[in-house]
C-alpha cells in the first residue's frame, strides 16, 4: 500500500531550510547546485561508513513531491485501489507554523532562554 504524507500547505526544501533557519537563529550559506554537481560532490561521503547525505539523496532533494490528488479525490477512490493519506490513519495534519517553534527553539544557539530576560 502506498501512503501519501501531505500537509494543508506545499513547500520546496529551500523554503523549509529558510523556515528552520528563521526559527533558530542559524545564518548558514546556502548555495544552488546543478544536480550532477552536487552528486560529484557528495560522492567522496557516500563512500564514509554512515554517511550523511548520499547521491540518492541529492536526486530526491532536486524533486518536489505535490500530492497527485486533492483530500477529496483521495477519499472517492476504491477502497482496493486506495492511496492511503494521513487522514486515513487518524492524523490530523496541522500547519507547520502553528507547531514548528515548539520543536525548533530547543536548536537555537544558547537555546529557548537566551533570549528571554532574567535567565543569564
Amino acid at each position: 500500500r502506498t501512503v501519501d504524507c501531505f500537509g494543508p500547505q506545499d513547500y520546496s526544501y529551500n523554503e523549509l531550510a529558510k523556515f528552520v533557519y528563521d526559527i533558530t537563529g542559524q545564518e548558514p550559506t546556502m548555495v544552488d547546485l546543478p544536480r550532477d554537481v552536487g552528486k560529484q560532490v557528495v560522492k567522496p561521503i557516500s563512500m564514509m561508513g554512515s554517511p550523511l547525505i548520499t547521491p540518492d539523496l541529492v536526486d530526491m532533494w532536486c524533486e518536489d513531491f505535490i500530492p497527485s490528488m486533492t483530500q477529496e479525490e483521495y477519499d472517492a477512490q476504491p477502497s482496493s485501489e486506495k492511496n492511503f493519506t494521513l487522514k486515513d490513519l487518524g492524523v490530523n495534519v496541522v500547519p507547520m507554523e502553528k507547531v514548528a517553534f515548539s520543536y525548533l527553539h530547543r536548536f537555537r544557539d544558547g537555546g529557548h532562554f537566551s533570549l528571554e530576560k532574567g535567565y543569564h
